[in-house]
């Protein structure tokens, strides 16, 4: 008697931890918890879209970098273009190790090949270098901003580590690209106060 009585209340505790596992369960699917469909474990969206945004520059960095290293006539804006292949993909991939290790969804557009910029792809090889580095002060300005707010500001540790870290690559591809443009510019405006002679 006393075996069956120890018997019903191990059916009764087994019920019980069926019962609760499964209530635990369904809490943690409405929770959110089951994020191996494709749920998004972040609801940052300044993370999301700083993410984004890094994605698509990267790519246009890496393409525009690939056109200029095959058009581009000076030994120092090819060596700028290689640079900006090596470095922004080595960003972007690191960027796409982060995204997928905290779980972030961005849409395929920001991991898309962007179009071909066709302005650059059709300027004449006399003017490619100029309309390149042209090209580039802008759109360093805008990713040195861009990583150097959510640097500041951001709130996802993980991202704001990852902008923190890859800041001072691209603070020093700006002033590079800079001093390249500066010193086109000098040689313009020398040459063109040699012809007024």
């Amino acid at each position: 008697m006393a075996l069956q009585a120890e018997s019903d209340n191990h059916k009764q505790y087994q019920s019980l931890i069926m019962k609760t596992s499964s209530l635990l369960l369904v809490l943690m699917a409405l929770a959110g918890f089951n994020r191996g469909y494709g749920q998004d474990k972040s609801n940052d969206t300044t993370a999301r879209y700083f993410i984004i945004q890094a994605s698509i520059g990267n790519l246009q960095e890496i393409a525009m970098g690939r056109l200029a290293e095959a058009n581009a006539v000076s030994p120092e804006v090819k060596a700028f273009a290689r640079r900006m292949v090596a470095d922004h993909s080595n960003i972007e991939t690191q960027l796409m190790q982060l995204v997928k290790s905290r779980g972030f969804r961005i849409p395929p557009e920001a991991t898309d090949p962007p179009a071909e910029n066709l302005m650059l792809k059709n300027t004449p090889a006399k003017d490619f270098d100029r309309v390149y580095v042209h090209l580039m002060v802008p759109d360093h300005r805008q990713i040195v901003q861009l990583f150097g707010k959510y640097a500041l500001t951001g709130k996802d540790p993980d991202v704001k580590a990852f902008a923190e870290q890859t800041l001072p690559a691209l603070k020093e591809h700006l002033a590079s690209i800079v001093a390249i443009d500066n010193s086109m510019k000098d040689a313009v405006a020398k040459s063109t106060n040699f012809v007024g002679l």
